[in-house]
Formats: C-alpha cells, sequence, structure tokens
C-alpha cells in the first residue's frame, strides 16, 4: 500500500503539540509565547530551521554542511544550552543542535548569526529596537533602558546598550546623498582620559546635515588638509565657511573652494583686537571711545548686502589712514585689508553661509559642554558622535523637506 502524509485538521490536535502542518501546509503555534518566539526568528529562518521539543525551542541547520571542509556527510552532535533574550518574549532557554564531519571530524553547531552575534544573548531584533527608541529619546540612554523595562519587561544597563552602538571608526561619514557643494567646517576640542583631542566636523550649509566627524589628536595642518580631502573627495566643491584660523585660508585654496570667514567670529575679533590694543598702549579713556566708534563703523561694512559696493569700501580702508586712529588703522592693514574677498563671498553668492553658527548649534547639540570631559576613550566620544549625528541629520532633513514643500 502507497504511504501518504496525512493532514488533521486544526480542531482535533492536541494542544501540547507546538509545531505542525495544517490543510493548507501553513505553520501553525497555538502557544502564545512560541508564536512570538516564531515571529521574532522569522526573518532569520532562510539560515535555520527551528522547532518546539519539550517546550523548548530548538534550533538546527536547515541544511547540516561542514563549515570545514564543505561536506555534506555530518551527523547530530548532541546539543549546546543557550540562553537567549528576545524583545517580545524576553530571557528563553533554547538549545542549538551540534553537528560531527564524518570526512574532516570536526565538530560544529547551528550557525544563529542571523539571529544573534556571537558571544551575546540579546537578540539583533532587541538591538535594533534601541536604535528606534534613542532616536524617539534623542540619545538618552537611560530612557532607553526604562523604555525596555515598561514596554518589554527587560532590564537592560545603559552601559550594555552603549556596547551595541561601538563604533570603532576614527572617522565617521553620512550618506546625505547629493552635497550641495556648500560646507561649514569646524574643530572643537574634546578631553578624553585627561588629554584634549580635536573633533573636526564638516557640515553641508544647505541642508544643515553633518557629512563627516571625526577625532585626532592634532589640527595642524596636515590634519586638517587630510580631513578636509578626504570629506570632499568625489563631493561638489564650491565654497566652506570657517573661523579666523589663518592656516585654513591655504588649505582650502589648494582644494578648489572659495573662502567663506565668518563674519561673527571677525566682528568679536575686532573687539578683542581693540581691547588689547588699548592695554598695550594705555589709551585714554577719550581715546578709547574714539577707536571704538571708527571701529563701530568698519564692522557695519560687514553688514552690506551689496558684493560691489562692499567690495569698494573694503578696498578704499588701506587708503583712508588719516581718517582713522593708529590703532583703527592698524588693525585695518593687519586684520581687514589682506583677507576682505573673504568676508564678502556670501554676497556674490546666496548659499555661502556668512557665519558659522550652523556648525557651533549642532556642536552644542551633539557633544553639550557638560559632555565634554567626561569620556575615557576615543571610542566612547563617537559612539555618542554617532548617534547624535544621526538624529541631528533626521531633524535636519525632515526641516528641509518641509521648507521644500512650502
Amino acid at each position: 500500500m502507497e504511504n501518504k502524509n496525512k493532514y488533521a485538521p486544526n480542531s482535533i490536535l492536541d494542544v501540547n503539540q507546538y509545531k505542525f502542518f495544517d490543510l493548507n501546509d501553513e505553520f501553525v503555534l497555538l502557544d502564545p509565547h512560541f508564536e512570538k518566539l516564531f515571529y521574532s526568528c522569522q526573518e532569520s529562518l532562510k539560515s535555520f530551521d527551528l522547532s518546539f521539543k519539550k517546550d523548548i525551542p530548538f534550533f538546527k541547520m536547515s541544511l547540516a554542511r561542514c563549515p570545514f571542509c564543505n561536506t555534506l556527510h555530518v551527523v547530530k552532535y548532541g546539543f549546546t544550552k543557550r540562553i537567549l533574550i528576545f524583545k517580545e518574549i524576553g530571557r528563553t532557554e533554547v538549545r542549538v543542535q551540534r553537528y560531527s564531519c564524518k570526512r574532516c571530524d570536526k565538530t560544529f553547531q547551528t550557525d544563529l548569526s542571523a539571529l544573534v552575534d556571537k558571544n551575546s544573548n540579546f537578540t539583533n531584533e532587541l538591538k535594533s529596537e534601541s536604535e528606534h527608541l534613542i532616536s524617539d529619546y534623542l540619545g538618552s540612554l537611560k530612557n532607553v533602558c526604562k523604555s525596555f523595562k515598561k514596554f518589554f519587561g527587560i532590564s537592560i544597563s545603559h552601559q550594555t546598550i552603549e556596547n551595541w552602538l561601538f563604533v570603532d571608526e576614527n572617522i565617521l561619514e553620512f550618506d546625505l546623498g547629493r552635497c550641495s557643494g556648500y560646507y561649514v567646517f569646524d574643530v572643537e576640542w574634546i578631553k578624553i582620559k585627561g588629554k584634549w583631542k580635536y573633533r573636526h566636523t564638516l557640515l553641508d550649509s544647505v541642508s544643515n546635515c553633518i557629512i563627516t566627524d571625526a577625532i585626532y589628536d592634532f589640527e595642524d595642518e596636515t590634519t586638517v588638509m587630510k580631513f578636509l580631502k578626504e570629506s570632499t573627495a568625489n563631493k561638489n566643491k564650491i565654497a566652506i565657511t570657517t573661523d579666523l584660523d589663518k592656516r585654513y585660508a591655504p588649505i582650502i585654496s589648494k582644494l578648489g573652494f572659495k573662502h567663506q570667514l565668518c563674519i561673527f567670529h571677525t566682528k568679536k575679533s575686532l573687539n578683542k583686537q581693540l581691547k588689547d590694543y588699548s592695554k598695550r598702549f594705555k589709551l585714554s579713556d577719550e581715546e578709547y571711545e574714539v577707536c571704538k566708534n571708527q571701529l563701530e563703523m568698519i564692522k557695519n561694512l560687514f553688514d552690506l548686502d551689496d558684493y560691489d559696493e562692499a567690495k569698494k569700501e573694503f578696498e578704499s580702508l588701506i587708503y583712508r589712514k588719516n581718517e582713522f586712529h593708529n590703532v583703527i588703522y592698524e588693525i585695518i592693514r593687519k586684520s581687514i585689508v589682506p583677507r576682505y574677498k573673504s568676508f564678502i563671498y556670501h554676497l556674490k553668492d546666496s548659499k555661502i553661509e556668512r557665519t558659522s553658527n550652523k556648525i557651533e548649534n549642532a556642536f552644542q547639540k551633539t557633544m553639550p559642554k557638560s559632555r565634554k570631559k567626561t569620556f575615557k576613550t576615543v571610542q566612547g566620544v563617537l559612539k555618542r558622535i554617532y548617534r547624535r549625528d544621526l538624529i541631528w541629520n533626521q531633524n535636519r532633513k525632515e526641516d528641509f523637506e518641509n521648507q521644500q514643500s512650502f
């Protein structure tokens, strides 16, 4: 008599049976606990099979093949007990099938890397959930821990979650698609284990998104050149706005960018120079007041909105020595005239950012001053920056899209 598979209606199957096929050959689980576990593993079931034996989930290879010699001549060789923590059902004991190869005599077990990382109890699905929660809570790891406890009944330390987000690259790059070619660059200091390091950041000034972030030991010309060259490779190159650091000018020019100097920093620098000169030359109160008024007139030139007019005014300053106090003329000669073109590029192209305020704001949001001295490793800094940068970019993209829709 020919043997045929027989299928039973769902209604007459015993309630303790956890794996079976119905009349349509579809997988059915009667226990809600194991149903959740099955669906948690569903994305990974191409790599292995899942069954249930005596209320215990059992993982085995879909096709038993030796990873060492690639033969199919393998036999079962016991199992390994593991504790896995799933998002929906929490801590669960499972068994992982082991095998022995008849050809090379080596033993191995079912590969669960699609479900859980090596030497980890937390499933990849659970780790992915942490990224969504971090985005919701703007990077607060303590709030993420509370959410895991509240919604899933799982206790996880904030250090464990931070370890999941480990970043070992020295430079972080973000795929923003096509960059505008207009950038803002700046460097901020971060103290790591008692030593100052330098965070180099490049921001697209049109989308206001961070393109690249990196931590270096130095802020010298070689490091800045390396960072900007790598960050802008294969990208549009039009203009970069920076603060007044004189080391940047030859680097940015060599890379083929127009160099716009921050107007905000320029005005602050002029005020500071006046105070320094006042102390050096021991100006009287009357002289200081005259210099202050003359400097204010010069600072107003930075607020002109016509390129040709501004160019004409700045070029004329060097020929008006008799109109200014000696201190003010010295400031004009050393700090304004040699670099005046870099102050007014934004008047010729409105997309060029006139200040570096955008990147200063990004620094405050992604690395507040209260946190700049609390790290022990570069990786610790990069982990925080990476998560904060992702959140910053996502929010800026939404703002940019909303502006485009109006």
